[in-house]
């Protein structure tokens, strides 16, 4: 065997050593200073050398931690920057990760101080370290998407509830436009309902096209004077089917149910009169004559409850315009909280005298004046004593004028003065009743007895009986049978039209 054939057998002898790859270079680190290592930076192993130097002295620190160089001393700031933060980073080794523990790398010189304070040493409870920033990113996207997830769901679902409402509320409206007629009867047991309804057929009829408005847009004093018992009459007179929401009505005045019907908020809806003005109108001239003749006690009953809140009502707009005047025209605080009870005793002192709304007025005009000019006669007295002094002036004119028996003039309440809405048609609807019982106006009358009574045949049994005379002919009016604050109200009321 020659020297070649030897050597080829020993070649195919040899094992074959398997191929390791290359390894790949480590980058280089530096730690800064060498006796208390604060920071370590890591350049990129494939780094220009130039690149290499300026981060080295871009990272380089002083033994207190604070940075070594400045960045123009190096260079031109914005390129050594740029090299530096591009080919290393550092690790701030006193500073660990709020979550984890391990130092935080930072890109730059401005994050280091950030998150190590001037000296590279500060705690940093707030900054998370790369992996954890990564993974806290990750849950904050992920939260992120939930949440917009849940937005939509929840605004899918709002769209789907109001165009719900929108259907139920279209088919709400157009059932209560089909209401043509009243179809139930008169809420008897609500006297209050039924004078209500005539204050608001007086309304309609001046303004014919209009629906009634809301008891939310009516102001505080609403209709008569009570929001709550507004609500109440309302929603009477519409289970009664005499009234109706009406089609302006605004969508926040309905709402879902729980079982996915719909409910209407009673003071947010706008109300229409069911049937025609000509129909409703001879409703109100029944309405006007069961309470004026209605007998026994239900029919007392309910002329005691009219006349309370009359009176009530009565009392609240002189109260009313007396504190207006005292706030607008001469700057003062309203009557005290203590005196007020005090006030309404006066006001309704001088109406239980006969004196009218239009007179009260004149009184309170003057009472409000007569304290202004002992305000400016005592300059120690203030505003609030003023107001108060107008309390006890009221009631020394109104009695005096009693005592002396003096002629008061009627004044008219200015524009600004706010008062309930159907306060003119009860006036109306109260000067009627009190004619039928008027002690004159009986003796007078040449249709009844002394006690107001007259013979007549009942329509459904053909039976004679006695029942109360309205006297509606034949009579002189009195002379201040029924007292209106302003002009329009003197004209005739058009629900008897």
């Amino acid at each position: 065997m020659g020297k070649r054939e030897r050597r080829r057998k020993r070649e195919r002898g040899k094992k074959k050593q398997p191929q390791r790859p290359p390894a790949a270079p480590e980058p280089i680190v530096r730690e800064f200073p060498v006796e208390a290592p604060r920071l370590r930076v890591v350049i990129k192993h494939d780094a220009p050398e130039d690149a290499q130097k300026v981060s080295a002295l871009y990272w380089e620190i002083k033994d207190d931690g604070t940075w070594a160089r400045t960045v123009s001393s190096i260079g031109v700031a914005g390129d050594i920057g740029s090299m530096a933060t591009t080919h290393s980073h550092a690790i701030l080794l006193n500073c660990p990760c709020a979550n984890c523990s391990e130092p935080i790398t930072v890109p730059n010189r401005s994050w280091a101080n950030k998150v190590g304070g001037k000296y590279l040493d500060a705690e940093a409870p707030f900054f998370l370290c790369r992996d954890c920033g990564a993974i806290r990113e990750r849950e904050k996207t992920e939260q992120q998407q939930r949440a917009a997830e849940q937005r939509r769901i929840e605004q899918e679902r709002e769209q789907q509830k109001t165009e719900r409402l929108q259907r139920l509320v279209a088919r709400t409206v157009e059932a209560e436009e089909r209401k043509d007629e009243p179809t139930g009867l008169l809420p008897t047991d609500s006297p209050l309902a039924h004078a209500l309804y005539v204050a608001l057929i007086s309304y309609a009829t001046r303004n014919p096209g209009k629906a009634l408005p809301s008891l939310a847009s009516v102001g505080p004093l609403g209709w008569t004077g009570d929001t709550e018992q507004d609500r109440e009459l309302f929603l009477a007179l519409y289970d009664a089917k005499l009234l109706a929401i009406a089609p302006e009505s605004p969508p926040r005045a309905f709402t879902l149910t729980q079982d996915d019907g719909i409910a209407f908020f009673s003071t947010e809806v706008v109300w229409r009169v069911v049937g025609c003005l000509a129909t409703a109108q001879e409703r109100v001239k029944k309405i006007t004559y069961l309470l004026q003749t209605q007998p026994g006690p239900q029919g007392a009953a309910a002329r005691d409850a009219f006349t309370v809140l009359m009176d009530r009502m009565e009392v609240t707009d002189i109260a009313g315009y007396l504190n207006n005047l005292l706030t607008k025209k001469y700057g003062y605080p309203e009557v005290p909280e203590a005196r007020r009870e005090e006030l309404a005793e006066v006001i309704r002192e001088g109406f239980e005298h006969g004196y009218t709304s239009g007179q009260m007025i004149c009184f309170a005009w003057r009472a409000a004046d007569s304290a202004a000019a002992w305000k400016e006669r005592n300059p120690r007295m203030g505003p609030p004593e003023a107001a108060s002094a107008s309390v006890t002036s009221l009631r020394a004119k109104i009695d005096r004028a009693i005592e002396l028996h003096h002629s008061i003039p009627e004044y008219e309440t200015p524009r600004w003065h706010a008062a309930p809405l159907a306060l003119a048609g009860f006036r109306r609807l109260h000067a009627k009743i009190r004619w039928v019982y008027n002690r004159e106006v009986i003796d007078a009358c040449t249709r009844c007895d002394h006690l107001g009574l007259k013979e007549t045949v009942r329509s459904g049994t053909g039976e004679s009986a006695m029942w109360r005379c309205t006297h509606p002919l034949g009579i002189p009016p009195q002379q201040h049978a029924e007292e209106e604050p302003s002009g329009w109200d003197d004209v005739p009321d058009p629900a008897d039209a």
